[in-house]
């Protein structure tokens, strides 16, 4: 019986606008960091990217941003 309760809760809570806004960002944000590198060799046309590299820097920490940003709108009611 509890268990219905909590499924039904979780349930009302991922349906808020909020949470699905997170969710949206934090698939985003999940993306860039997983394809930062990708991304980069698609931007250096083969080139071989370092780890240093600026513009593989920059979408690892817009990744950030955008899944710290996806936290903070989940959390908000």
């Amino acid at each position: 019986m509890i268990s219905l309760l909590l499924d039904n809760q979780i349930w009302e809570r991922l349906k808020l606008p909020n949470v699905m806004t997170g969710i949206i960002l934090l698939v985003i944000g999940i993306f860039f960091a997983l394809f930062a590198k990708k991304i980069t060799k698609l931007f250096r046309k083969g080139k071989k990217v370092e780890s240093n590299d600026r513009i593989l820097l920059v979408l690892k920490a817009f990744a950030l941003v955008v899944i710290l940003a996806a936290l903070i709108i989940m959390i908000i009611k």
